[in-house]
């Protein structure tokens, strides 16, 4: 059954705009169509607090944009709550702060607030009082985070060890000659070599009602060889022997295809040598060891992924045209018997 029945407001404003699927988008739809359609079309979108998703934010900016560090991230003089702390504060400064409109509130005035998201995530249930409870959530640590908060604009905190982290890795990253040489890191580009970090590329769909988008690390165009590399950099938490099966897990094949497509649809599509050309898809991953390696996607692997990928139009085209969210695909078909 379709779910536009209960939010039929929303769903409608969904549709006036042709919708363009990314990669986390597809992810969403095919892990559950229920938490697309909150993310996308109720808007209820959860901001991930997650620190090592933050790190890898801002080894991206620190490797490919780092001009831009400074706009998309501030330092916090200190360290960041825990992490139970901070869902909490950040939802005290987002859904109240904010709508108060009111710069000189502090964390501590909103007692009854914080003392709601305590029991609501279970924190510090187990001490007998309020007053026990708020005073082990407003630490001078935690009341500097808020303060924090309220001058970071738009951009990212950070805390210094995140950093540091992240600077490490960086230079890994740099001192890996292999991976020195996909990115073009050097500032002597060779003669006919174009590089492109983080490009927001969209395309349409000739068949399709809607289209596809994505913003690519690392592109780098070899007029002489007639090659265009793809980048794109992985951390990961795991040691970076168990890759291979990160790429399963977070259907990374999907990633790959549609950014190749992407790319060709940019830079080939109505070059009269497009056939010549050869698309060579990397995956650079570093773990939290600081080891570093290019995975290489051999022609074969990328050609049976990107017949998977066809394949997975019908899925996307099943959900969008039926603005049917209910179910995975084939659930909502029937598909299933066990």
């Amino acid at each position: 059954m379709s779910l536009s029945h209960l939010t039929s407001d929303e769903l409608i404003r969904f549709y006036e705009e042709k919708f363009y699927f990314s990669y986390s988008g597809i992810n969403k739809l095919l892990f559950s169509p229920k938490v697309f359609y909150n993310h996308y079309i109720l808007k209820q979108k959860e901001d991930s607090t997650d620190a090592h998703l933050i790190a890898g934010r801002a080894l991206h900016c620190l490797l490919l944009e780092p001009d831009k560090f400074d706009d998309l991230f501030v330092l916090l003089p200190g360290k960041i709550p825990t992490e139970s702390n901070k869902v909490i504060i950040d939802h005290i400064f987002n859904n109240h702060y904010l709508a108060m409109n009111n710069t000189a509130l502090e964390l501590e005035d909103f007692p009854n607030e914080l003392l709601g998201q305590m029991v609501v995530n279970n924190l510090y249930q187990s001490l007998k009082t309020d007053v026990q409870r708020l005073e082990k959530l407003l630490t001078d640590n935690n009341k500097e985070y808020f303060n924090f908060l309220k001058i970071r604009e738009t951009k990212t905190v950070i805390d210094p060890a995140v950093k540091q982290q992240a600077e490490l890795s960086l230079e890994a990253l740099k001192a890996n000659d292999r991976v020195y040489a996909l990115l073009q890191l050097g500032p002597d580009k060779p003669l006919g070599v174009s590089v492109f970090n983080e490009l927001p590329l969209h395309t349409e769909l000739a068949d399709q009602a809607f289209g596809f988008k994505g913003i690519v690390d690392n592109i780098v165009v070899d007029n002489y060889t007639k090659t265009i590399f793809i980048n794109d950099l992985k951390t990961t938490n795991k040691s970076i022997q168990n890759f291979p099966e990160s790429v399963d897990y977070y259907r990374y094949d999907i990633q790959a295809s549609m950014y190749t497509r992407l790319v060709y649809e940019k830079f080939l599509k109505d070059r009269p040598d497009a056939s010549d050309w050869t698309i060579t898809f990397t995956f650079i991953v570093i773990d939290k060891y600081n080891q570093v390696y290019p995975f290489q996607v051999s022609k074969e692997t990328l050609t049976r992924w990107k017949e998977g990928f066809d394949d997975l139009m019908k899925v996307l085209a099943y959900h969008y045209d039926n603005r049917d969210y209910s179910l995975p695909y084939e659930l909502a078909i029937g598909n299933v018997i066990l």
